[in-house]
């Protein structure tokens, strides 16, 4: 994945919500980064592999406005399915049991709601106001604004009973970062402090858990400050901070872990990627200052260099302890060669997923992939530049996915 996009993966995902704190707390950048044709499953979206099945988001611009559809594919058919048509668009969904949570609009477009339907898409109903931070069988977790404050609150799916977890003042931005086993994990931004905390919180539970503050690094921009990733490894936390900055909205962030006896201790810093990128032994990231990459040895803390050779038209994607290099030169296929993470190459299998691919005059084509659930998925994406209008950035005129399992075999594909 190129770095601009890494860098803004997590940030595109909050892209809804960060606009929104820009006009209540004046702290966020302006967003999106590059413009985008109309009916794309855009590379930022939610994602979710479960039971044989590909959930994914597909927008939708009518007449009418900004509007999403849900679909799903059963990987082992191709077979693909809609699961909801909403007309104010989704800015994220999630899987409980029998149960798909998603995040819209209400209609007049002023405040969020949180919807559930089946998984084949029947008895959708409402929930409750609110942005969907983590759901199960029995509970929903959102944040919501009341006035110009935010509130995270629980919603009893039962009682329909709504419990206020935390309510924050106008000049804090308090957010949802990740899930991990089951706790979610939250942070706030104090502007008046310029410092930003953790809080986990367990499912099942009301109670929000502080568990470590920072300040602004020497190098950190002037931007909001916020935890971008969080991973749980061997009865310790690891968790990324910084901030996004420039016209690029490039990720500027500082590795830490807290050890048992909650110690904090740097892994590493100036570090580009806002996702946390662990192998079974190791942690992986880059330093953009020096453009270095570097590997973290989980049970030692040693920090060793290692090279990524640059060649055009190839991006590196770390997923765990393999690394894939995908290959965009020939204009008839995209070339996914595979090696071990964290070394010059070693055990190198070239071409391991070859995917038929035509590309089109006057666009470049980029690669990135993700893990959703037991597959891996490919995102090829184009972008014209040739159109002035949209500057640097380029336009985003297709997106195109494939499904491919951990053998390298292509699966399927939808756009």
């Amino acid at each position: 994945m190129s770095e601009m996009k890494r860098a803004n993966h997590l940030l595109r995902r909050f892209m809804c919500l960060a606009l929104i704190f820009s006009v209540v707390c004046g702290v966020f950048a302006a967003m999106p980064q590059e413009a985008f044709a109309a009916n794309l499953v855009e590379e930022y979206r939610d994602m979710i592999g479960q039971g044989g099945y590909i959930y994914y988001i597909k927008s939708k611009v009518t007449t009418a406005g900004d509007g999403a559809v849900i679909y799903r594919m059963k990987v082992s058919t191709k077979e693909k399915s809609k699961v909801a048509d909403i007309k104010n668009g989704v800015i994220g969904m999630r899987i409980s049991g029998k149960n798909l949570f998603y995040t819209t609009y209400s209609a007049d477009g002023k405040n969020w709601e949180i919807w559930r339907c089946s998984l084949n898409g029947s008895d959708a109903k409402k929930v409750c106001d609110g942005y969907l931070c983590q759901a199960d069988n029995d509970y929903v977790y959102g944040i919501k604004f009341v006035g110009e404050k935010m509130r995270l609150f629980c919603k009893s799916l039962k009682t329909g009973k709504s419990t206020s977890i935390r309510t924050v003042k106008t000049r804090v931005v308090f957010d949802y970062v990740c899930n991990d086993g089951t706790t979610g994990y939250y942070y706030a931004f104090n502007r008046d402090t310029d410092k930003v905390t953790l809080y986990a919180l367990k499912a099942g539970s009301a109670k929000l858990t502080k568990v470590v503050t920072e300040k602004r690094d020497d190098n950190d921009p002037e931007t909001a400050l916020l935890v971008s990733d969080v991973k749980q490894i061997g009865g310790e936390l690891y968790y990324d901070y910084g901030s996004y900055s420039g016209s690029g909205n490039f990720w500027g962030g500082t590795i830490k872990k807290l050890t048992a006896d909650r110690k904090k201790k740097v892994v590493g810093k100036n570090v580009e990627n806002d996702k946390i990128i662990v192998g079974t032994k190791e942690l992986y990231f880059n330093d953009g200052l020096v453009d270095s990459h570097y590997k973290y040895d989980l049970t030692t803390g040693k920090k060793t260099k290692y090279a990524m050779e640059y060649k055009k038209d190839v991006n590196y994607i770390i997923l765990g302890d393999k690394t894939y290099m995908a290959d965009c030169s020939n204009k008839k296929k995209i070339v996914i060669s595979r090696f071990k993470s964290g070394t010059a190459q070693e055990t190198l299998t070239k071409n391991f997923i070859t995917i038929p691919f035509k590309q089109k005059a006057n666009i470049s084509y980029s690669v990135s992939m993700r893990q959703v659930g037991i597959y891996n998925m490919v995102c090829v994406t184009g972008t014209d530049f040739t159109d002035q209008s949209y500057g640097w950035r380029g336009k985003v005129v297709s997106v195109d996915w494939y499904i491919t399992d951990g053998a390298g075999t292509l699966l399927g594909s939808f756009r």
